[in-house]
């Protein structure tokens, strides 16, 4: 099994170095409620149950992506598009300083009226971009190559609105993923997470975890990555688009 078969069937699309990894950071208690939806959060993505992944997530606009974690429009290089992916390359100034300056923006192409348009489908922040990582490298195509300027442009336009609060068209330029249907994989299994509660300055609460996953069922392996939470009518709920994964 190749890492980059791990990243299609467990559904992520991209291996990434933890915010602040290597560094010590300091710790904030978690709530045991927090902990619970973070662990439910995760088993619910190892299985691809996007109902359960809907329910956890915020309703209000403002809270499901909360406020903007670039400071300003960041440098956006290197847009390349592989038929129905695209990712572009960003480095800039972050709000919150355990945030890594630099990372990537992937989209999705969708058709919404006859129109083909790309949205924001996830937002990776690295400090060393992992070689197996499931991102396009170049865009191999001339019709692939059309497509770079409007990555750009749907990345930039959505930056714009994030910085600018303006919720309803950022998300009118998300791609929805936790509406899209996938098959459960049946060889993939969680066994338990350690969670760890982080400062943050994104508002709500950063949640770092160590996943303990079996692949066909006997092949263990640890996934690292991050969880940004919040509170809303009582309740804690997962941001869905600064959510990531470690391979």
């Amino acid at each position: 099994m190749s890492a980059k078969t791990a990243l299609v069937v467990v559904g992520v699309a991209v291996a990434l170095a933890q915010p602040g990894r290597g560094k010590s950071e300091p710790t904030v208690p978690l709530p045991a409620p927090a902990a619970t939806v973070a662990r439910d959060f995760l088993n619910a993505f190892t299985r691809n149950d996007r109902e359960a992944i809907s329910q956890m997530l915020p309703k209000e606009l403002k809270n499901l992506y909360g406020p903007s974690a670039f400071a300003a429009l960041p440098e956006l290089k290197k847009p390349r598009a592989d038929k129905r992916v695209g990712a572009i390359d960003f480095r800039g100034s972050m709000v919150d300083s355990s945030l890594p300056s630099k990372g990537i923006i992937v989209l999705r192409l969708v058709e919404e009226d006859a129109v083909r348009a790309w949205r924001v489908r996830q937002i990776y922040w690295y400090e060393r971009l992992p070689p197996e990582a499931d991102i396009p490298e170049t865009s191999r195509t001339a019709e692939d190559r059309l497509q770079e300027p409007k990555l750009r442009q749907a990345a930039t336009e959505f930056i714009e609105a994030w910085i600018r609060q303006d919720y309803e068209s950022v998300d009118g330029l998300t791609f929805h993923w936790w509406n899209v249907p996938r098959d459960p994989p049946k060889w993939v299994k969680m066994k338990g997470a350690h969670l760890t509660g982080r400062p943050t300055e994104l508002d709500g609460l950063r949640v770092d975890f160590v996943a303990k996953v079996r692949f066909l069922r006997v092949i263990p392996r640890d996934i690292r990555g991050n969880l940004w939470l919040v509170e809303e009518e009582g309740e804690w709920r997962v941001r869905p688009l600064t959510f990531s994964f470690v391979f």
